[in-house]
């Protein structure tokens, strides 16, 4: 008998594929972000988007080897983790979209990006396994088209749950300044310190000259309230 290698994630493609992180994470980052076209991107610099997620997923794990000291959030290192970091994925993606949608003035997206019609590998035997976590959900006797629709709402409910988790896990490690100032860079990086960064340096986290760019600058009725809804 002839034995096969297991074959590695598939490589991201597109602007999640250069987003600059911890070395020791990559593999991990590919597995979760390989597929992608999510459509909940609104920012024009869809490239930043992805750094940023990138920084924030980060924040939520625990590096290899490292100190564990990663806050509320998942911290698997099993087979499992990859699961767990697809899902932290399409929460900060449903993160930042509605802080975006808030600072442009509109009301946040109610919706979730569901990973599976995003394309992200998330099969849909490991979507029923995550809401069984929570809910009772048997497939057998059931219609399959209403229970494919409550198998969609109720890991929507999921992902709505983590992105309010990572939301205050963000804000309760790196502060409500410092959050603020990232995902309002997101679309607004004429109001970075107009100094360059050094060369090769990642976009995050912002340096203290960019947060104070951002947070003295004319505050405006959109920051206020964007404020208001990120600290809520």
């Amino acid at each position: 008998m002839f034995s096969h290698p297991v074959p590695g994630p598939p490589e991201p493609t597109g602007h999640s594929a250069t987003a600059p992180g911890e070395p020791a994470l990559d593999g991990r980052w590919r597995a979760a972000t390989a597929g992608w076209r999510s459509s909940s991107i609104r920012s024009a610099d869809p490239e930043r988007v992805w750094a940023w997620v990138r920084h924030a997923w980060e924040g939520a794990v625990a590096l290899p080897g490292g100190p564990d000291d990663a806050a509320p959030g998942p911290t698997a290192t099993g087979p499992d983790h990859r699961v767990e970091d697809l899902l932290s994925v399409a929460a900060l993606l449903a993160l930042q979209e509605r802080f975006l949608a808030v600072a442009a003035g509109e009301a946040a997206p109610a919706a979730v990006p569901d990973p599976r019609r995003d394309g992200a590998p998330l099969g849909e035997d490991e979507a029923l396994a995550v809401v069984r976590r929570t809910w009772e959900l048997d497939p057998a006797g059931a219609d399959a088209q209403e229970f494919a629709a409550e198998l969609s709402g109720f890991l929507e409910d999921h992902l709505d749950e983590r992105a309010e988790d990572l939301r205050l896990s963000l804000l309760a490690r790196r502060g409500p300044t410092q959050v603020f100032a990232e995902l309002w860079s997101l679309d607004h990086g004429d109001e970075l310190d107009p100094e360059p960064a050094a060369e090769g340096a990642p976009p995050f986290p912002l340096s203290t000259d960019d947060i104070a760019w951002i947070v003295s600058g004319v505050p405006g009725p959109e920051k206020h309230t964007a404020w208001e809804w990120l600290v809520r």
